[in-house]
């Protein structure tokens, strides 16, 4: 087919999301339904997801996998708000830019310079192709469906409309009362949640284990992972492993700058008490930490080793050194070689939960941090 449209990106994945919008442009009534046949699955099988184009609040919670910025969601013409799979690899992109041509898209070369913001797309219209505009749906006036719909897309204002007015009446009766003014009437007091364990429940699923004192983590449900060589692995989405594979297996960038930033609890990684002896259930996840790195043969990492605040700064000093160690030296052993790997121990500092004046607290705060240090 003639080309109609010609998409510039300044990245592959950028460059996908707008081989999306030319397909919209082009065909500016399709669905959800119409743009995932369009663009099929198969045309990304490593994204994890049962389809690369879902609604916008089924990527809500995934990092690194959809683009989920305001500016990058896909919007269809009756609104519905939709978002792409941001990973891309070469040969899934280039799958996608060939898939393109069938609807008269063509996609440019991504080194060719366009005065547009970086790591964003632009479309070209091509021959004088006109585009269908899209215009909002015009309500009939005999139209009784179509005015309920209108008027039921404006319920949250209402609600948000009768809330303020609560407040206000509710504030209103307090000054009456004096209770605004009146310099004897004590302030409500807010206080802070503490920073312990219920206050970190939000970012860290888990309980802790009363008979061995660990932390247990809550992987989440189980999902396929396509690997590299085609083989298909099983991992719990919220698991150390999956979050290391798609990093490295992205177009994210090593944060040289920050290094803070990254790094990844190893969440089912455990020592004898107050030793560096690893307990025989945690060799399972050091073997997939190898298989990941051997998949991906130019990455490095570093171990980072942290106690609780039990004991002397230089007691937990050193047995953190002497976890990280072990560990680096266990992976050494897998296969990984000795350069690719370093470790360092921190003892009782970056503390997860900061309060640790719990067992659960400081159970979280015993652990092996990895960081990706080059891909």
């Amino acid at each position: 087919m003639k080309a109609k449209i010609r998409v510039y990106g300044k990245s592959q994945s950028r460059t996908a999301l707008g081989i999306i919008n030319a397909y919209l442009k082009l065909h500016p009534d399709s669905t959800l339904s119409d743009l995932q046949q369009a663009f099929p699955k198969s045309l990304n099988p490593k994204s994890f997801t049962d389809n690369i184009i879902v609604p916008e609040k089924e990527a809500q919670g995934h990092e690194k996998l959809f683009f989920e910025r305001e500016d990058e969601l896909v919007i269809l013409k009756n609104g519905e708000r939709l978002a792409l799979v941001e990973l891309w690899t070469k040969e899934d992109f280039d799958a996608i830019c060939e898939h393109a041509k069938q609807y008269g898209i063509e996609v440019a070369e991504i080194e060719e310079t366009k005065p547009f913001e970086k790591g964003s797309y632009e479309l070209e219209d091509l021959d004088e192709f006109a585009p269908i505009e899209v215009t909002a749906p015009i309500l009939e006036e005999d139209d009784d469906d179509d005015k309920k719909k209108c008027k039921f897309s404006w319920w949250w204002i209402l609600l948000l409309i009768i809330f303020l007015l609560i407040l206000l009446f509710c504030w209103k009766k307090c000054c009456n009362n004096d209770k605004c003014s009146n310099p004897n009437v004590a302030p409500i007091e807010i206080i802070a949640p503490a920073d312990s364990a219920t206050s970190i429940m939000d970012n860290i699923k888990g309980k802790l284990d009363s008979l061995t004192n660990n932390f247990i983590y809550d992987t989440g449900d189980t999902i396929a992972v396509t690997l590299p060589d085609g083989k298909e692995w099983r991992i719990g989405q919220n698991s150390s492993e999956f979050k290391l594979f798609t990093f490295l297996n992205s177009e994210a960038k090593v944060d040289t700058l920050d290094k803070s930033k990254d790094w990844i609890t190893l969440d089912r990684l455990y020592f004898e008490t107050g030793k560096a002896s690893l307990t025989p259930e945690s060799e399972n996840q050091l073997k997939n930490v190898a298989m990941i790195m051997k998949f991906f043969p130019n990455s490095q990492i570093k171990m980072g080793g942290y106690t609780d605040n039990t004991g002397t700064d230089e007691i937990n000093m050193k047995l953190s050194t002497e976890r990280a160690k072990i560990t680096a030296e266990k992976l050494i052993a897998l296969g990984i070689d000795a350069n690719r790997v370093t470790y360092e121990g921190y003892g009782s500092q970056h503390p997860i939960c900061k309060a640790n004046d719990t067992d659960y607290c400081r159970a979280v705060n015993r652990r092996i941090d990895v960081r990706v240090t080059q891909k």
